[in-house]
């Protein structure tokens, strides 16, 4: 180390040593001296970080709505002839299946999913591209 290093950081220690001894009374009349009253600031600023949380909270809170929102089918595109189709079609698809893919237990049990299971089951066969979506009158497309 040079020596205007070793004096540096002699000079800096002395420095913090100084702040460190000042009495808090003093500190804050000094600050008082320079920027007004010490608790009006801290207000400010403990206003200034709450503003600052709630804009991040509120921003992925609108994040997560957009992701639900995009995640969403518009009921208008989705019309079910029949719950009883819909079984058809799902009874259909389970029969069509290689062997090779494997069916949980519930999915081989057609008649024990609720509507909303069959109907639910049917649509993520159709994002896999499992199944050819149909149109609103029933037919594939």
């Amino acid at each position: 180390m040079t020596g205007t290093n070793k004096k540096a950081l002699r000079l800096a220690d002395a420095l913090v040593e100084d702040i460190l001894s000042t009495p808090d009374r003093e500190i804050l009349a000094e600050f008082t001296d320079l920027n007004g009253d010490p608790r009006k600031n801290s207000d400010a600023m403990r206003a200034l970080f709450e503003k600052s949380v709630l804009k991040v909270r509120k921003a992925r809170l609108h994040a997560a709505q957009a992701g639900v929102a995009g995640d969403r089918i518009p009921s208008s595109t989705r019309k079910v002839a029949s719950i009883e189709d819909a079984r058809g079609r799902l009874r259909r698809v389970l029969a069509s299946c290689p062997p090779h893919v494997r069916l949980t237990i519930a999915a081989r049990n057609e008649d024990e999913l609720s509507d909303a299971d069959v109907l639910g089951m049917l649509l993520d066969l159709e994002e896999l591209g499992i199944v050819a979506p149909e149109d609103s009158s029933g037919s594939r497309s």
